[in-house]
């Protein structure tokens, strides 16, 4: 009987030994994919920009290879100031280009007491016009037929989380050059940013992977934080964040 509970414990320590060494076998198999990742990641995208009107409203950004800036103007097509909070272009001159365009609906800031109520004369627009007014600066840009109903859902999975990136899509194939735009923000979300890859077609083979890379990185509100301080990286090795919520904005 001793000689049978004896065997039981021994094949219980093993049992656990063996789940203890499958756990850190799979941890490190986690870290190394994620080194490897990493690897790929700075191979193909750059920095972040920090210190910025991107980081200061929590919109993170790693722009594809060699594009500079962001420029001091709006590259894409003219604003008018004040349309949306950030107007950015990311662009290496006669080969690539990443245009931004974003609206963060934030509390407005409290009146003071006494003071006469200001009339609204912004020339900023609606949340909820964001992507129409995208599409027909598009539309105004290039010349092309080119409608909100033509945009389709795309997910990207943002790597070792749960988290998806879900936009509407739309290629544009022009004479010499593509456009590949893509807006992010449901209508519950506080944040709406439209992505515009602009790219000779000869270079579409060549840019695409960091398109999708671009992308799987992109992040806003507390993830977007998290990725600037670095703190990102970090979770995602540890298994991951969770849900897709967004957090309020920065007031």
């Amino acid at each position: 009987m001793k000689r049978a509970g004896a065997m039981l414990a021994g094949f219980g320590l093993l049992m656990a030994v063996g789940c203890g060494m499958k756990n850190y076998d799979y941890r490190i198999e986690q870290t190394i994919d994620r080194m490897k990742y990493e690897k790929r990641l700075d191979e193909n995208l750059g920095e972040p920009v920090a210190k910025g009107k991107l980081e200061e409203l929590g919109i993170y950004i790693r722009p594809p290879k060699n594009l500079a800036g962001p420029t001091q103007t709006f590259q894409f097509a003219a604003l008018e100031p004040g349309r949306f909070d950030v107007e950015n272009t990311f662009l290496e001159p006669e080969r690539q280009s990443l245009h931004v365009l974003a609206l963060v609906d934030r509390p407005k800031p409290a009146a003071k007491k006494g003071a006469p109520a200001q009339p609204e004369s912004s020339p900023r627009i609606l949340p909820d016009q964001f992507n129409q007014e995208v599409v027909e600066l598009v539309r105004n840009a290039t010349g092309a037929e080119v409608d909100l109903s033509q945009f389709k859902q795309e997910s990207k999975q943002v790597k070792g989380t749960r988290q998806d990136n879900s936009f509407l899509a739309k290629t544009i194939s022009l004479e010499a050059k593509e456009l590949q735009i893509y807006l992010y923000g449901s209508k519950a979300s506080p944040y709406k940013v439209a992505l515009i890859f602009e790219y000779p077609m000869a270079e579409k083979n060549a840019v695409a992977p960091k398109i999708g890379l671009c992308l799987e990185t992109f992040a806003v509100g507390d993830l977007a934080r998290q990725a600037f301080s670095g703190g990102q990286e970090d979770e995602m090795i540890d298994g991951g964040a969770e849900g897709t919520g967004e957090p309020g904005p920065p007031i």
